[in-house]
Order: structure tokens, then sequence, then C-alpha cells
């Protein structure tokens, strides 16, 4: 089967297709095979003329930071342009060609608010602009005429890749006996990439369709995460340092406190998300 993917050289995508690509042949549409999503004609001409009937749309500028940066620049910035226009973009040459779509979105589209976890029902407030492009962008998704799935993931790590995600810096910093500094008062719930193959294999298989969690079972603060490192790995917890968010993201875009997310949903469809700690477990084993 064809999978035309969006994105498809970045921590995420790569990986899935390291994982699938015995499985399912992948058409990459992505800077690195000189595809930009917010090239509209360019979009649709190779979405039209592909024989795929699915559209994995993972590309998305993703720096929380940087895209609070655009936000001044309204429709005119990068954030919106990448994270809607082009959005828009893989939607329509979708509906021509008839595609499906699947749509990976983020817990930021939450603004932290809630006491308890967020499930899929939930209504969606993001309190910075990378979170709301990337709403924007699933209220587009839901209201096409498309076949969709909204995946939202979470602080997706995996055991290596060029740009760093956040357990590769606590595992290399902490290897090197360098202090970290690491939030006690935000909650996140990681998500384990390799798990997303299943995902992705398992939504493909049984049709599915809607909005899911493609999150990890487990929510902690990113200070226990950093104890959880230690742990697995045996570094020295004496180099945690405890910070807030109003220290660590001073002069920064603004964070949600409470990202839990439930991912019941997709548990019920028999994947098996891993917790963090049992993530890193894996990682250390694939780094052995």
């Amino acid at each position: 089967m064809k999978i035309i993917a969006t994105g498809l050289s970045g921590l995420v995508g790569s990986r899935i297709q390291e994982l699938l690509k015995d499985k399912y042949q992948f058409e990459d549409l992505s800077l690195t095979t000189g595809v930009d999503i917010t090239d509209r004609q360019k979009v649709f001409s190779l979405i039209s003329s592909s024989n795929a009937s699915l559209v994995l749309h993972l590309a998305a500028k993703t720096d929380v930071d940087g895209c609070e940066k655009d936000m001044s620049q309204g429709t005119n910035g990068q954030a919106w342009k990448i994270n809607v226009e082009g959005t828009k973009n893989v939607i329509n040459a979708c509906a021509r060609s008839g595609k499906k779509l699947i749509y990976v979105s983020t817990d930021f589209v939450f603004d932290g608010k809630k006491e308890e976890p967020y499930v899929e029902e939930d209504a969606p407030s993001p309190i910075n602009w990378y979170g709301q492009t990337k709403y924007e962008g699933e209220k587009l998704v839901a209201s096409s005429s498309l076949s969709w799935v909204i995946l939202r993931l979470a602080y997706p790590y995996r055991e290596n890749f060029q740009k760093r995600d956040f357990t590769r810096v606590l595992i290399d910093r902490l290897k090197n006996g360098e202090k970290v500094s690491l939030i006690t008062d935000h909650i996140m719930t990681p998500t384990f990439i390799d798990d997303l193959s299943n995902v992705l294999e398992t939504i493909i298989n049984k049709e599915s369709l809607g909005i899911f969690h493609a999150v990890g079972s487990q929510f902690v603060s990113p200070f226990e995460a950093g104890v959880i490192i230690s742990n697995i790995f045996g570094f020295d917890k004496n180099l945690l340092q405890k910070t807030t968010r109003e220290e660590f993201f001073k002069n920064r875009a603004p964070r949600p406190f409470n990202l839990a997310l439930k991912n019941d949903k997709i548990q019920k469809l028999g994947i098996k998300m891993k917790t963090l700690e049992e993530g890193i477990f894996e990682i250390r084993k694939q780094l052995a």
C-alpha cells in the first residue's frame, strides 16, 4: 500500500517510515525532497497525480517560541502559512483526488486548565500561537468532506535523531555530568514514537475515523521525567535541579499547565501505548 506523507524527514515521520517501510511504500513530500506544503500548485499536482489512497500530514512548524514570534504577522507569518495554509492545500488536494487524510496535531490545542485529564471530546482552547495554528488546522480537517483522522501527539521521543527530543537532551546532558533545570509545575504525556507505527497501522487496517489522543500512558512533570531517566540509566539524581514554568519560560511563549491526555480511545483499538518508564527502558535497550 502506498502512503503519501508530508514532513516524512522529521523526528516522527522518519522513524515511522523506518519501522513500516517493509509494509508500506511511502511517497515523501517534504523540504528534503523539494516540496514546500505552502506551494499550493505543487502540493495539488503531486497528491492528485498519485495513486496512493492515504495522506499522512506531519509537516508543521513546531517551534513553540518561533511560532509565538510569528503571531504579530498573523496570516502572513510562517506559522500560519505552514500550519494553516499548508494544511488547507493538503486538504484540497485530498478532496479533489478522493484520498483519506490523517492529520497529526498536538496536545497544545488545550489550555492546560482542566483538572482532569483531557479526552478527545474536550473543546480546544490554545494559549499560544503554535497551539492556535494547529487547532485552525484541526478545524479545517474536521469541517472538510474527507474521510479523516486527527492524531494528537504529545512530547514525542525516540532513541536517536539529529534534532534531539527532550529525552535525548536529558540523557546526553546527564551522561556528561551536567546539571539540568527541570520544571515541577507542568504536566505532560510523553509519547514513544515507536508506538505510533502501531497506531498508524491499526487505524489503516480498522479504517478508523475521528480524533484520537495518540499519546503515552503516563502523566509526568519534566522533573519527574528526569528522575525516571536517571533511575533507568543510573545517572546522578543530584544533577536534577527544580524550577518553575514562570522561571523557565520567562519572556517565551506561554505554556499550558496540565497537559495530561487520556488515551483510552486508542487503547480500545487494541494498541498498547508505553508509559515513559517503559519507553525509556526500550531506548536504553536500543542504545546498548
